[in-house]
């Protein structure tokens, strides 16, 4: 029985209740209040509630942007590099998410790329779905982990919105919305829509990259890491939910890098730059991409005589003519008059070669399973 009650006090005692009591009290206080304000007040208007919603969605999308474009690819993984605007902007609207200043965001990030499923990862998969979505949050143990991110501490702006940043987040959280509300004719619905409301919403979304990405999806680049490729995150986090993806190429300012993913946080990104508040944006050599992403495909036949024999010359010859042809490119920028039309000639003819070999690749996969039953 004493050993029960010790126990049970310990647990309590390792709550971090600040935080814990915010992620609960904040979406069920504003859901009873706005279900009840909704249901039994004649002070608001259905033209209230469209221009504030529509206020309160466009405010959530820059939320979410401020984490993804901001906390996640720039602070933490400085994937590009933004003008002093735009980081002032990102970290303005950034504290009303209410994730915790970018310097502290970044610094728990970071654990969790380098040490990645094991115990010092702060939201380490392993532990559970509760553990990585909210769980971690509601521990000191993992709140608690001290700032390592000796560059962001000389950053100004960073510096100053850690030390500020209570100020921050309930200014830019909850009063600029009722601001917004009373100017819209109702404050109480710009606090509860585009402030509680908005902010728990935004607050789960996120969240989900840590846990529903590190569950179900693809593993397209590498089955050794918990992260998946996941479209439902995807769609809700801005581009977020290729996460297989981002932990293979962590410093890539990409997540979806063909043209037709969704990834608005990439394009927002590639619209900075050409407003010139981004530069020096990373990528990473389609070869690295497409050597990881054969690799994962073929593994489960890698101890065949099928892949030594038939898988593994085509894959050569594929990234062999990914890596020539990424050469030629750099040359193609330097070059002069007299070389570009050679180059660019055998530049066609290897992308024709590249194009060929993936389909015979994909022919050999749709196969392999038979053949290699057979040998």
């Amino acid at each position: 029985m004493l050993f029960s009650m010790g126990n049970t006090q310990n647990k309590l005692k390792s709550i971090c209740w600040t935080v814990t009591l915010f992620l609960i009290l904040n979406p069920v206080v504003t859901t009873v209040l706005l279900v009840l304000y909704l249901v039994f007040s004649e002070t608001y208007t259905s033209s209230q509630i469209i221009y504030i919603s529509l206020f309160a969605a466009v405010f959530a999308v820059l939320t979410n942007l401020s984490i993804t474009m901001g906390y996640h690819r720039l602070f933490s993984h400085k994937s590009y590099e933004a003008h002093p605007v735009l980081q002032a902007l990102l970290l303005f609207i950034g504290a009303g998410a209410f994730q915790g200043s970018a310097l502290k965001w970044s610094s728990d990030h970071r654990l969790h790329h380098r040490f990645e499923d094991t115990d010092k990862d702060p939201y380490n998969i392993k532990k559970g779905f509760w553990h990585a979505h909210m769980g971690w949050m509601m521990k000191h143990e993992t709140v608690s982990l001290p700032i390592h991110a000796p560059d962001l501490e000389k950053n100004k702006l960073v510096k100053i919105q850690n030390d500020y940043y209570i100020v921050w987040a309930v200014g830019v959280g909850y009063i600029l919305p009722l601001l917004v509300g009373m100017a819209l004719g109702n404050a109480f619905l710009g606090l509860m829509l585009a402030g509680g409301l908005r902010i728990f919403l935004t607050q789960q979304s996120t969240f989900l990259v840590n846990s529903l990405s590190h569950m179900h999806g693809k593993s397209t680049y590498s089955e050794e890491k918990t992260a998946r490729d996941s479209i439902i995150v995807t769609l809700l986090t801005h581009g977020e939910g290729y996460h297989n993806f981002h932990h293979q190429f962590q410093f890539d300012y990409r997540n979806g890098i063909r043209w037709y993913h969704w990834d608005p946080t990439k394009w927002s990104i590639q619209v900075a730059y050409l407003l010139g508040l981004a530069k020096k944006l990373k990528t990473v050599n389609v070869s690295e991409i497409l050597k990881a992403r054969l690799s994962t495909e073929s593994k489960k036949f890698q101890t065949t005589q099928f892949y030594e024999e038939k898988l593994l010359p085509i894959k050569n010859k594929i990234i062999e003519s990914q890596l020539r042809f990424e050469e030629l490119k750099t040359q193609y920028k330097q070059a002069g008059q007299d070389r570009i039309r050679s180059i660019r000639h055998e530049m066609d003819m290897l992308s024709v070669d590249i194009k060929v070999n993936m389909q015979i690749w994909r022919q050999l996969m749709k196969a392999a399973p038979q053949e290699v039953r057979i040998k």
